[in-house]
């Protein structure tokens, strides 16, 4: 007995697998977190501080919201980075043994941290590639000191965070970095995402940390200096 085919359940069929693939493909995800393993080009990885760098951070993440956590030397110092997209603020935490310090900034003061930073130009490629499972596009880095390594900036805008990079020195690209390098107070850090879990997340963790005194970020980038200081190749 042959078996009769039913064109229209098919083509019925075909449609809505159409459908459900073009969504996945053009769907966004505004809440979640993201986990980038780190790597620190200019230390030497059997080196003596090698235990004491971070090897992973966390990125949580709503619209316009963001907060990065980050412990190094064996949780003697963390941090707590809470950005606000939208009101142009960050909330800086800082834990060093038992002193707990939080710097509230505007963007103006944000911006006073990079003054130091090398003025930089922001080339876009044809380039793709997925990462952390995301399709990624490709940006170079070109700073104006022709000693200054290029750097490769890959990112995403399957992640729909508002103005994910206004805090930063690559505030131009215009969606989520997932493989990128910083550098801040001399020390160069490579970040790779390496999972994306997207739903929704705890808000309690934009909150500003009670246990933290309050104090200007002055003091608190002083205190930050003096501790890298102590990473030295």
């Amino acid at each position: 007995m042959r078996m009769r085919i039913h064109i229209p359940l098919l083509a019925a069929a075909a449609l809505l697998l159409h459908g459900c693939s073009s969504d996945l493909l053009v769907r966004t995800v505004d809440q979640g977190v993201i986990e980038y393993a780190l790597s620190f080009p200019d230390y030497d990885p059997n080196g003596l501080m090698a235990g004491m760098l971070p090897e992973r951070t966390l990125v949580t993440f709503t619209k316009d919201r963001q907060v990065v956590e980050l412990s190094a030397g064996m949780g003697v110092f963390r941090t707590a980075m809470i950005t606000d997209s939208r009101q142009r603020a960050m909330d800086y935490h800082l834990a060093i043994l038992s002193k707990k310090l939080v710097a509230h900034m505007s963007e103006r003061e944000v911006r006073q941290l990079d003054e130091g930073t090398p003025v930089l130009t922001i080339l876009h490629t044809p380039d793709r590639d997925t990462i952390a499972g995301y399709p990624c596009r490709k940006a170079i880095a070109l700073f104006a000191d022709m000693g200054q390594p290029e750097i490769d900036l890959w990112y995403t805008d399957r992640i729909g965070v508002e103005d994910p990079n206004w805090f930063g020195p690559f505030a131009d690209i215009p969606g989520m970095l997932l493989r990128y390098e910083v550098e801040q107070y001399g020390m160069r850090m490579r970040l790779d995402a390496v999972n994306v879990k997207p739903g929704p997340v705890d808000e309690a963790k934009f909150a500003v940390k009670k246990d933290h005194e309050p104090v200007e970020p002055a003091v608190l980038q002083h205190e930050m200096e003096e501790v890298l200081s102590t990473f030295t190749l």
